[in-house]
């Protein structure tokens, strides 16, 4: 996705127009993104999509070629624009986006399962930004070559509960949490921590739910009960992004061999220091910040 980021002190209600602050072109798509994340990291990642023959196709991939992710398997599709997500950023660093799925929705479950079956990956790591069938295809082959099958259920859709089942990780936030449940026929729960352990005990996953500057809770469905996880304080300018810092981050750490509770605290901290800058793909920790903080995972591995 080719993400256009307007700032505005405030947005626009119906009808109404207002003078922004900035506006930015930028690289976005949730997988893209997590992709990012996981090759800042260090990790070795191939990505499975489709762009069209424009101009947004030529600058995703030279995107990609610049992290050194291997784009060998991104399709190109002719009659089909790539995808765009216009992006709305208040004084509070809230946003609002749409997203225009594009030439996403054209890609091939077959394209999906021999990239998988060449690969042979540690980890599969999915979302809801293409259609259902190859999100399955991955997360079924994933299963087949013992990796660790991961869905950000996002951007939530109407998929079946069989294709969320697949999942070894499946990291919805608050919002989308919800929306399971109710697709479970789960009522109301006192908490999120014990709608979550419904729902993990339920689809038989282990759960993460991404809660913002509440951190996150952490189920594995086996033992029941849900852990809390806290995110480092931050002042946010922009949370475009954030959750995706997070998932690539978990994902990465749970690859290390961290427990899925020091994964979580990982991925909660590349999140909150992804909010402290303007941008999606740009604000993701780097440098001496990012440094530091795989110096901690590695202690942490150490000690495992």
């Amino acid at each position: 996705m080719t993400d256009m980021i307007v700032y505005a002190r405030v947005l626009p209600e119906a009808g109404e127009t207002v003078v922004g602050e900035s506006f930015s072109l930028g690289f976005g798509g949730k997988g893209a993104n997590q992709a990012v994340m996981c090759a800042l990291l260090g990790a070795a990642v191939s990505f499975v999509g489709c762009v069209g023959q424009d101009v947004f196709g030529d600058m995703t991939l030279g995107n990609f070629e610049s992290f050194g992710i291997d784009a060998s398997r991104v399709a190109r599709r002719d009659g089909a624009a790539s995808g765009a997500a216009p992006i709305w950023v208040d004084a509070e660093g809230e946003n609002r986006i749409i997203v225009v799925p594009g030439a996403n929705d054209l890609l091939d479950p077959a394209v999906v399962e021999a990239a998988v079956a060449e690969v042979a990956p540690d980890v599969v790591l999915c979302q809801l930004e293409i259609p259902e069938a190859c999100v399955r295809a991955a997360l079924e082959r994933a299963r087949e070559c013992d990796a660790l099958a991961v869905l950000n259920p996002a951007p939530m859709t109407d998929i079946a509960l069989e294709t969320l089942s697949l999942a070894s990780w499946l990291i919805p936030n608050r919002s989308e949490l919800s929306s399971i449940a109710r697709r479970l026929e789960i009522a109301d729960e006192a908490s999120e921590g014990a709608l979550a352990e419904r729902v993990a005990g339920e689809l038989r996953v282990d759960l993460v739910v991404t809660l913002g500057d509440e951190g996150a809770l952490v189920v594995r469905h086996e033992e029941g009960s849900a852990i809390s996880v806290s995110a480092p304080e931050a002042k946010a300018i922009d949370t475009t992004g954030a959750g995706d810092a997070f998932v690539g981050a978990f994902a990465y750490a749970l690859a290390r061999g961290v427990t899925p509770g020091e994964a979580a605290a990982f991925g909660c901290a590349c999140a909150s220091a992804s909010v402290e800058a303007r941008g999606t793909q740009t604000s993701f920790p780097r440098g001496e910040h990012l440094s530091e903080m795989k110096h901690a995972l590695s202690v942490a591995v150490e000690s495992g």
